[in-house]
């Protein structure tokens, strides 16, 4: 009947514990510091005072058997390491392992029920790993509660004096205290899966709330962090889509943008950034704030508020920074810094692609003004020295001529155009031939096979060098100089070849040609092929056959890039 009554009460004290937690665990507070993985000290120290006090009531409310209080504390400082981790387990055990060395009774246990205490604390922080996140094995979690108890019993019998007392206070309460202390850590644990399910359910919330979030405003991030209309706008959809009180956008040295649900400050853009945008970016990493130093000129509207932020990172360097604001918490929710985290990062990607892009188009542009400044001193020369000759025999052609020439220069140097339409450019070509044509006479000759009109756009001066390279190199056996220029319709667009009758280009310049390496000093023609790729794709550079007989260099250009407008 004794017995009976032990277990009964026992069942009572477990209810009493269950009880408890159920009701913490409804808590918000309760929840998010369980569900935090980086806990500050003041969270650590709330939650081992929690745990710590069921400890103590587990100790204060045991059931005297006369030489042995019958209790449930294992629950108590166990749970604390299970679901706070080693640290809040080893505090809440602490504060449990005093109140039983100081209060418990009787004395002759109270050594052994410390000790014992202290180390389910320890044992439940050292399974947390394990068992976190709610991903419970039941089985495994009442099998190590019934080895902690094993461990509490083999403390009495190592701690105790006299050691008969100890053993008989076993051998009655052993079985009862290991099955039904056992059994009521899992239904313990059980009275917070409720929470592990509800973060289940804000992540799932929250991935779709960052993924509408990214999806509207990664295409404000197209034209870069610099787009202070776009970076405005990019602060009200962060705005208009969460819970943030506020957003500020800034670069490495001012603020771009800034919006605010409650406009109790008036932001200007230029303005210096808080200080904690400057940390993020010197550190690269994430930060929060909860309190603003009360010397910052942020001081006065940010503390009322909690600051999280992170660095838009391009190539390991900091472009700028994210700011956003919320009204002050016991803890930063855990959904709000992943959001943050998420939007920043994929913001980076977006802005490193956007660099790529602008780095690319430089490099494509810095190729073309070298290409358009790149005049070949001897052409210049010797057009200059072919009107000086024909200034003698025929005024009107050698005036002829400088035009011409003027009309060529304009062209290589004014020209503002990346594309142009089909006929300017061979218009060019023309003009630089009617200059070689004076000077080589009847020793160059040229046919053109070009239909009239071909409604096309191509790259400027992509002709030219070609043909520049034919009448340098397409001298024949008979000293002749004779270029061909073909162009031709086609559906998608039309190809042109460029033909001489000269020696043929050696093997090995083709090969480097073809791999993108320099020709000696010449860049034109692999200039060129480079261009080519870069526009039309990498199996759209130039075409070379080359033999004795000549070499014919073939450029093929769609309408899906150069369609006139």
């Amino acid at each position: 009947m004794q017995g009976n009554r032990l277990v009964f009460e026992l069942i009572l004290n477990i209810a009493l514990l269950v009880l408890i937690a159920n009701l913490i665990s409804k808590f918000r507070i309760i929840q998010k510091l369980i569900l935090q993985e980086r806990r500050s000290l003041r969270s650590q120290a709330f939650l081992s005072v929690i745990f710590g006090g069921m400890v103590v009531l587990s100790t204060y409310t045991g059931i005297d058997i006369g030489s042995y209080s019958l209790n449930t504390r294992v629950i108590g400082a166990m749970a604390a390491g299970l679901l706070g981790g080693p640290i809040v387990g080893l505090y809440a055990s602490l504060i449990g392992a005093i109140y039983v060395y100081l209060f418990s009774s009787p004395q002759a246990f109270a050594m052994a029920s410390a000790f014992s205490t202290m180390m389910f604390g320890l044992l439940g922080g050292g399974f947390y790993p394990y068992f976190q996140r709610g991903k419970w094995k039941y089985q495994d979690l009442f099998l190590l509660a019934c080895f902690a108890e094993v461990c509490d019993m083999v403390c009495l019998l190592r701690f105790t004096v006299p050691v008969q007392m100890a053993l008989n206070t076993i051998l009655e309460i052993s079985l009862p205290m290991i099955l039904l202390n056992a059994s009521g850590i899992l239904i313990f644990i059980s009275s917070f899966n409720h929470v592990f399910i509800q973060q289940d359910i804000e992540r799932s919330r929250q991935l779709q709330q960052a993924s509408g979030l990214v999806r509207k405003c990664l295409p404000l991030l197209v034209n870069g962090i610099e787009d202070s209309g776009n970076m405005e706008k990019f602060a009200e959809t962060i705005l208009e889509e969460t819970d943030w009180a506020g957003v500020i956008i800034a670069n490495r040295s001012e603020i771009i943008a800034c919006r605010q649900k409650e406009a109790e400050k008036d932001f200007r853009i230029g303005e210096e950034i808080p200080e904690i945008g400057v940390r993020v970016m010197a550190s690269g990493r994430m930060e929060t704030m909860s309190q603003v130093p009360i010397a910052s000129p942020w001081y006065e509207w940010m503390k009322e508020y909690s600051l999280i932020a992170a660095p838009f990172m391009i190539r390991d360097q900091a472009a700028g920074c994210l700011i956003v604001w919320v009204k002050k918490q016991w803890v930063f929710r855990k959904s709000e810094l992943e959001l943050h985290q998420h939007l920043v990062d994929l913001s980076s990607y977006q802005l490193a692609l956007f660099e790529l892009e602008r780095q690319k188009d430089m490099r494509q542009k810095a190729e073309f003004k070298a290409l358009q400044f790149q005049v070949n001193p001897h052409f210049l020369f010797n057009a200059l020295n072919t009107v000086s000759c024909v200034c003698r025999e025929n005024p009107n052609r050698a005036r002829e001529l400088l035009i011409i020439l003027a009309n060529y220069f304009r062209y290589n140097l004014n020209s503002e155009a990346y594309m142009v339409p089909f006929e300017e450019e061979m218009e060019h070509v023309r003009d630089y031939l009617e200059l070689e044509k004076a000077r080589f006479e009847e020793k160059l000759i040229i046919t053109y096979d070009v239909p009239e009109e071909i409604e096309l756009e191509i790259p400027t001066l992509i002709l030219q060098p070609i043909v520049e390279n034919a009448v340098r190199y397409g001298m024949n056996r008979e000293g002749r100089r004779i270029v061909k220029i073909c162009a031709g319709k086609e559906a998608k667009g039309c190809r042109v070849r460029i033909c001489d009758e000269g020696k043929g280009m050696p093997d090995e310049v083709l090969k480097k040609l073809m791999n993108g390496q320099p020709i000696g000093n010449s860049v034109g023609l692999s200039n060129v092929h480079k261009r080519m790729k870069s526009i039309y794709g990498e199996d759209n550079g130039l075409r070379i056959t080359s033999s004795k007989e000549g070499t014919c260099v073939e450029l093929c250009f769609t309408a899906e890039f150069g369609v006139r407008r």
